[in-house]
């Protein structure tokens, strides 16, 4: 299977990928990591999932391999773009999927997935610190150290939801 990765409209994600079926076939996959979270506003627990690649999503077909194939696609509903040299680089999306799927609880990536990824910045999605930037400088067994605005903390790996940016 050759996966390709597109970019497509919010609102037309559903139009995007039935488009898709339809030219391409009924034997076409599609696969999006999503996180899952909750977060308190005014005494009530909202929940919500996200995308971890905001508006991209990945797309398996055997019909990927040959570029012409790819003129069938290039103007379904909702497609934006579709992301070129995707031929060179199989093992790494292949190894991100894999990576991804090996994180997955109940349909959405869990947090030991951000475990893997280094010298980066991240973003708290609930907890006290919620939109706040945060980098983390270590990792342990149960928890890692993070430094927001020079305030370095101890987040045991369970406790809170955050996603990389």
């Amino acid at each position: 299977m050759t996966w390709i990765v597109v970019k497509y409209k919010k609102n037309k994600l559903n139009e995007c990928k039935n488009d898709l079926k339809n030219k391409i076939g009924d034997n076409i996959k599609f696969y999006f990591p999503k996180i899952k979270y909750e977060f308190s506003k005014k005494n009530k627990k909202i929940f919500k999932e996200l995308n971890l690649l905001d508006d991209y999503m990945f797309v398996g077909h055997e019909k990927f391999s040959e570029i012409k194939n790819l003129k069938l696609i290039e103007y379904c509903r909702g497609l934006k773009s579709i992301l070129k040299n995707f031929i060179t680089n199989q093992n790494n999306i292949s190894d991100f999927i894999v990576k991804c799927k090996r994180h997955e609880m109940n349909g959405s990536i869990s947090n030991s997935f951000m475990q893997d990824i280094d010298n980066s910045e991240f973003v708290f999605l609930t907890g006290p610190f919620y939109k706040k930037i945060f980098k983390i400088i270590s990792r342990k067994n149960n928890y890692f150290e993070a430094s927001i605005n020079n305030l370095n903390l101890r987040i045991t790996n369970s406790s809170l939801i955050f996603k990389n940016i």
